[in-house]
């Protein structure tokens, strides 16, 4: 006499799962099924609905073979088919993982992986709009993801990326991870930015007397390898620049063109580190040119903007953020966080760049940084 194992599994090879489920599940009451059962009774009571019997089955095929793709499939549907949403989205990935690892992907799971693949974006979709919804109840305001738990949800839904600081050259442990800095907590800020048509006033002689911005990128002899913003834009004019100070060094024939400009820049906490700072220049985008993506040399000061020349729709984004210069503002920001810039504009945009020290480093701080940078210079 046929037994119900022998049964339920030829009615689950023919297709037939309500009685492959109900030969099973009366032959696994009896005794433990093997593995082959206890899949096709898994897979049979899906199919009818016993979505407690399919999890109580299919859970001890993962057991011995916690990547068998058909059963973490049955699995996440099973969560699914309960309501459990946000777990079954968990074995709808781990489905896919464990389905794409296969060389070649077996053809039976083809439609399968489209099937999961479009769970797993609904199942975002979702996610999104029901916190989204929780934390505007709450409160919190379509910034943009400006604040820091706007930054916060984006990350956490996937919007945007964490960008670490990465100098290339120094690294100050323990700062704050902050992409853009709010000019207004500077009180010297608002002193410059006041006075913003004096320095475009001196701008303007300067480039009336068709004096030349050197390119910003230059090839140094000196330096073995060129990063990758380098070899793009090494000797090219689309970026370039009018030095004031330059990593540390002054230009006394620059300086002398803008004698306000440097007295206003007093007010700030321009850093004095041998082969880095002052760094003051104007910089010049050229129209539709833009910067690659890139990160500064160290993350003991901050890279401040001050918009001159800003035609609409110029931006600049650091780490996950993007802003647009704007008159009347002052952009301050992380520049060892990777950073980029476009002028998709038809005029050119020049800005006046100059860099401050952190305010979360002491004095003392300061010095040390200052007495390291000499002592790499003086090696």
């Amino acid at each position: 006499m046929e037994s119900d194992i022998d049964a339920g599994l030829a009615a689950f090879r023919a297709g037939n799962s309500k009685e492959a489920y109900a030969r099973l599940k009366a032959a696994g009451e009896a005794s433990a099924l093997g593995d082959n059962a206890n899949f096709a009774l898994a897979h049979a009571a899906r199919a009818v609905g016993d979505f407690e019997t399919s999890l109580t089955a299919v859970d001890k095929v993962i057991e011995k073979n916690p990547t068998h793709p058909d059963a973490l499939l049955i699995k996440a549907d099973c969560f699914k088919s309960t309501g459990k949403a946000r777990v079954a989205n968990g074995f709808y990935q781990a489905f896919l993982r464990a389905a794409q690892s296969m060389q070649p992907v077996p053809s039976h799971l083809h439609q399968d992986i489209a099937r999961a693949q479009q769970e797993c974006q609904d199942a975002y979709k979702n996610y999104q709009e029901y916190l989204t919804e929780k934390v505007r109840a709450a409160g919190l305001s379509d910034d943009c993801g400006r604040s820091r738990i706007g930054q916060a949800v984006d990350i956490m839904l996937g919007k945007k990326t964490i960008y670490p600081q990465s100098p290339s050259k120094f690294f100050f442990p323990e700062l704050p991870h902050i992409q853009f800095y709010d000019h207004r907590q500077f009180p010297w800020s608002e002193e410059i930015i006041q006075q913003a048509d004096v320095i475009r006033e001196e701008l303007t002689t300067v480039v009336s007397a068709n004096a030349v911005f050197d390119p910003y990128v230059q090839h140094n002899v000196d330096v073995p390898k060129m990063s990758e913003m380098g070899r793009q834009l090494v000797g090219k004019t689309d970026w370039s620049a009018y030095h004031l100070w330059q990593d540390g060094e002054a230009n006394p024939d620059h300086m002398a063109h803008c004698p306000k400009t440097l007295e206003i820049l007093k007010a700030a906490p321009v850093p004095k580190i041998p082969t880095v700072s002052p760094s003051i220049l104007f910089s010049k985008l050229n129209a539709t040119a833009g910067i690659p993506p890139h990160s500064g040399i160290c993350n003991a000061r901050l890279i401040c903007h001050l918009p001159l020349i800003n035609p609409p729709g110029c931006w600049l984004r650091v780490g996950n953020q993007v802003r647009e210069w704007n008159d009347g503002e002052m952009l301050i920001f992380d520049d060892s966080i990777e950073h980029e810039a476009k002028n998709p504009s038809s005029e050119n945009r020049i800005v006046l760049i100059f860099d401050v020290w952190r305010p979360e480093l002491s004095e003392e701080e300061r010095a040390l940084v200052e007495v390291i940078f000499d002592a790499v210079e003086s090696f």
